[in-house]
């Protein structure tokens, strides 16, 4: 790695991981308006960002050279040559930020996830197995994983399908040109025809479960098909880059409409949106993408087998065929599995994101025969308490009604903010420096976070108890169980939580004795799937982790921008809170405009409404680590686990190798997906 000094800046920090900000120091006598203490990030490493087109172009070759796999099905006659499978200009990654350079072809790569395929009908919502799998299939128009890199001044969202675009003068439309010739797996060419059915068929019908909600462009925006490459935006008012953002990963990922086009209720009359939703089922492979791998095998809660596809739309500088791997393996394990084999080297990549391993991985950083290296950043990853803001949605009885209007007065939120004992809480998951206090909002590790502007109600039991007393939230029978006003029933609650994060389930566990210490009752409600209680409203409290980092990405999972966003206050229609009201507004200023400097200051005052109003209980908040294997090349170093997206996006997979020395067998040698 001889020149990369000169690209990357380290800084040796050796006793930050020692000494770090102890929450102990941090006063408990909170009472009203207090601002968030400042703590000092575990990261190690100081990175010199590049400029947006220093990453990767757009660049026909004559020739293209391929994988010693696909050529092999090209002599046999099953694919095209190489040239032909290739659309007029290639994405093209730039030799110079590809710090080990150019790669070598083969071998696999081994993931362990604890996510599991719902489906590969992502079109309708469902999810692929969080953890790689998603990402590797869900090409989007633009990307953001990869602006952990770029200068500030540059950071707006990078092209990916969408080569280019242009806003009207009036910012009141934007015009979007795709790669051309660039093909499906399958072979099936990609273009605005599968816009189209993305747009109308997917986010524009209420009855799919699109990722990318109706309105989050904006009500009232329409999609005007100008060309076979090219597509426009109309929306009502003034728009700015931040929409570029909702177009990045999820949100902007069409799907195949030559397959499911067929399947869709508006174009088949014997479908039914059920049936179009399971379209694609984990169960049917190989399916089609435009991701760098196609699935090939799946054994339920055993394994997924994904191989190189061969119509994959991007190459290097030397006119190479991306990915390098011929193959990407997924162990369906658990999450904390994941972080337990990446240390043990029988597994390639991790987002530590899980307290419990940390010292474990620090212990390991210091054997050098360790196959992998743990590097922390900054805090970017944070858990909550929320509660449900609904009036009415998943309500099903009048006590639950009396309690979401409980929740829904700011000053009983502070009181559950004051009872949370945050340094219990971290030291219940690790022992050590690795936690700081969160109100909620923008994490520490955040380019939109400030300490100053989160206000916080720290912990401050006996507060809590007199706001309490003064809501009439008293223990009228005796049983040292606070009733409701007018001697009304026992204020017992049920906290969802996740049963298959750790973390959560501890942070839950940790919370029992601080809610009892305040009158309250506390009954966890312990699930393997969370999301099917938020998205039906059938909850009170939810612990989980709730990190937002990037003000233009997912701002109607954070904010209600639309009436089913967030997951605390869904379908809330004429429902809204003054406070949420001005929310909307700072969010629609955001969307609305192309200045950085503006939307930093329109986050700046979304922290601050969000945390003074206690939108939702800032629990804790911490670094992540990331860990790859050290016979994986291309890692560029200071990688974060979660920033402008995952990691698992943010290292550029595409551009990853392994030495052929180093490389490891394939799981299926010598296959790639064969469509009937």
């Amino acid at each position: 790695m001889m020149g990369i000094e000169t690209k990357f800046k380290f800084k040796s920090k050796a006793a930050s991981l020692l000494v770090g900000v102890s929450m102990l120091a941090i006063s408990s006598t909170a009472s009203g308006l207090e601002t968030l203490p400042e703590d000092k990030s575990m990261s190690g490493m100081k990175i010199e960002l590049v400029g947006r087109d220093d990453l990767w172009t757009y660049k026909s070759c004559d020739n293209y050279n391929e994988s010693p796999l696909t050529k092999s099905y090209v002599d046999a006659g099953k694919l095209p040559p190489v040239n032909e499978r290739m659309p007029k200009e290639p994405w093209m990654a730039k030799t110079d930020q590809m710090v080990d350079g150019i790669g070598e072809y083969g071998g696999t790569f081994r993931h362990v996830i604890g996510g599991r395929p719902e489906g590969f009908n992502w079109l309708a919502g469902q999810s692929q197995g969080w953890g790689g799998i998603n990402i590797q299939l869900m090409e989007s128009l633009t990307r953001l994983g990869p602006l952990w890199q770029i200068k500030p001044e540059e950071a707006n969202p990078l092209p990916n399908l969408a080569k280019d675009w242009e806003w009207s003068s009036d910012r009141k439309s934007l015009t979007m040109n795709l790669i051309e010739g660039a093909r499906w797996s399958d072979g099936d060419i990609f273009d605005t025809e599968d816009i189209d059915f993305w747009w109308n068929d997917n986010v524009q019908d209420a009855n799919v479960a699109s990722r990318l909600p109706k309105d989050a462009l904006g009500a009232g925006t329409t999609l005007e098909i100008l060309g076979p490459y090219s597509f426009k935006f109309n929306f009502d008012e003034p728009k700015g880059n931040a929409v570029l953002a909702q177009l990045a990963y999820m949100g902007g990922a069409p799907g195949p409409s030559h397959v499911m086009k067929p399947l869709h209720p508006a174009h088949n009359s014997d479908a039914t949106y059920e049936s179009y939703a399971n379209g694609m089922p984990a169960s049917v492979l190989p399916i089609v993408t435009l991701g760098a791998y196609v699935p090939v095998v799946h054994k339920v809660d055993e394994l997924m087998v994904m191989k190189r596809n061969p119509y994959y739309w991007k190459v290097d500088e030397e006119c190479n065929q991306l990915p390098y791997y011929n193959e990407t393996i997924y162990k369906l394990t658990s999450w904390d599995d994941r972080t337990t084999q990446a240390l043990a080297g029988t597994g390639d990549f991790s987002n530590m994101e899980n307290p419990g391993n940390y010292v474990e991985a620090l212990k390991q950083n210091k054997d050098p025969n360790s196959p992998v290296k743990s590097v922390f950043g900054t805090r970017l990853i944070a858990w909550d308490l929320m509660m449900n803001l609904s009036s009415d949605f998943g309500v099903s009885s009048d006590y639950e009604r009396e309690l979401r209007q409980l929740f829904r007065n700011v000053e009983f939120r502070k009181a559950i903010s004051h009872a949370m004992d945050r340094d219990t809480m971290g030291q219940s998951v690790a022992r050590g420096p690795f936690f700081h206090p969160h109100a909620g909002g923008f994490v520490a590790g955040s380019p939109f976070h400030n300490f100053e502007d989160s206000i916080y109600y720290g912990y401050n039991a006996s507060g809590a108890n007199s706001i309490l007393d003064g809501l009439g939230l008293k223990d009228s029978d005796g049983n040292g169980i606070r009733n409701l006003p007018n001697g009304g029933a026992d204020l017992v609650i049920d906290i969802l939580h996740s049963s298959t994060r750790s973390t959560d389930i501890k942070l839950a566990d940790a919370a029992v004795s601080m809610f009892e210490a305040i009158g309250i009752k506390p009954v966890l409600k312990p699930s393997d799937n969370t999301d099917a209680f938020t998205d039906n409203g059938n909850w009170s409290m939810f612990i989980a982790r709730e990190h937002w980092v990037v003000a233009t990405k997912n701002i109607g999972d954070r904010l209600p921008t639309t009436t089913q966003n967030p997951a605390w206050h869904r379908d809330n229609g004429g429902d809204l809170l003054p406070f949420e009201e001005t929310l909307v507004e700072k969010a629609k200023g955001i969307l609305a405009t192309n200045d950085l400097s503006e939307v930093a200051s329109l986050a700046r005052d979304i922290q601050r409404v969000r945390t003074e109003n206690v939108y939702t209980v800032g629990l804790i908040q911490a670094p992540a680590a990331l860990l790859i294997n050290k016979r994986i090349k291309n890692n560029h170093p200071g990688a974060p686990v979660y920033m402008y997206e995952w990691a698992e996006d943010g290292v550029m997979r595409e551009r990853l190798y392994t030495p052929k020395a180093d490389q490891l067998d394939e799981f299926l040698p010598g296959v790639l997906a064969e469509y009937k």
